[in-house]
């Protein structure tokens, strides 16, 4: 039997084409640029999932040329199955809230994103998050229309942040009351909050069923434990070499960390035929 051959492959930003640990580290240009060379020479669209906001994802699209308009026999089936008539392959933004066509630069929320849902979150923001914020120093980030990303305190006298996982902990036990209504995870250098039912994950699982894509025909690549769940949705899964202990089980692991491990992912997912790694 003939396997299947991926069609699409699924970006996380942050450890895996920018450095770990934030916005303040500069991209690995010369990296960045390799791997958008390799999309644009493969028969594959490209989307990314990630916790960034409409903005920076589209800073990141743009920068990977990521413009790949839907194959017309997919555009009709995203039309009947999810009602939306996308231009190009949609990307997961702000851990699932949004899905962004680049081509229409339309941004669609996700549709679990009921007014009940999000007027949970906006309480949730007033009564505890803010209160959060004054009394740890941990900053809010801007930009954000429903997902709630947070980053840890900076140490004391230093540009660097408090680590991630004990700042985790303390966040979730600020929202406990809340943890019935909401999900919670957290990246290298961000906690993030949103409404119960809207994840990577389960953006990823609609993205799937509206497109009719099998597992098999997508690639994941991803870096921390946030991207855990959703790498389970799809059939192939890589890390670049900084995700390795975060994430067990994938199917290849990168020698190399970064952007200059997403392109030895993506040159070898090629070298297989593209059916495989």
């Amino acid at each position: 039997m003939t396997r299947k051959r991926a069609l699409l492959v699924i970006l996380d930003v942050e450890g895996v084409l920018t450095l770990p640990g934030g916005g303040q580290h500069p991209w690995p240009l010369p990296d960045v640029m390799a791997v958008r060379e390799f999309l644009h020479q493969a028969p594959l669209g490209c989307i990314l999932c990630t916790g960034r906001q409409a903005a920076y994802g589209e800073a990141v699209i743009q920068a990977l040329d990521l413009f790949r308009p839907l194959p017309p026999g997919i555009r009709e089936r995203v039309k009947d199955r999810g009602g939306h008539d996308f231009l190009a392959w949609p990307s997961v933004l702000e851990n699932g809230c949004y899905f962004y066509d680049p081509l229409a630069k339309r941004a669609i929320p996700h549709p679990a994103l009921t007014p009940e849902r999000t007027a949970v979150l906006h309480r949730l923001k007033a009564e505890v998050i803010a209160p959060l914020v004054e009394r740890t120093g941990a900053q809010l980030e801007a930009g954000k229309d429903f997902c709630i990303s947070l980053n840890p305190p900076l140490v004391r006298g230093t540009t660097d942040r408090q680590p991630i996982a004990p700042f985790f902990e303390e966040v979730t036990s600020a929202v406990s009351g809340y943890l019935d209504a909401v999900e919670i995870k957290h990246s290298a250098s961000a906690v993030d909050i949103t409404p119960h039912g809207v994840s990577k994950a389960s953006a990823v699982s609609l993205l799937l069923d509206w497109t009719g894509l099998k597992p098999e025909e997508v690639l994941g690549v991803g870096d921390t434990k946030g991207d855990e769940e959703w790498l389970k949705v799809v059939g192939w899964r890589a890390a670049p070499a900084n995700g390795r202990e975060a994430l067990p089980g994938m199917d290849y692991y990168s020698p190399y960390e970064v952007a200059r491990g997403l392109l030895d992912i993506l040159e070898r997912l090629r070298d297989h035929g593209y059916a495989g790694l």
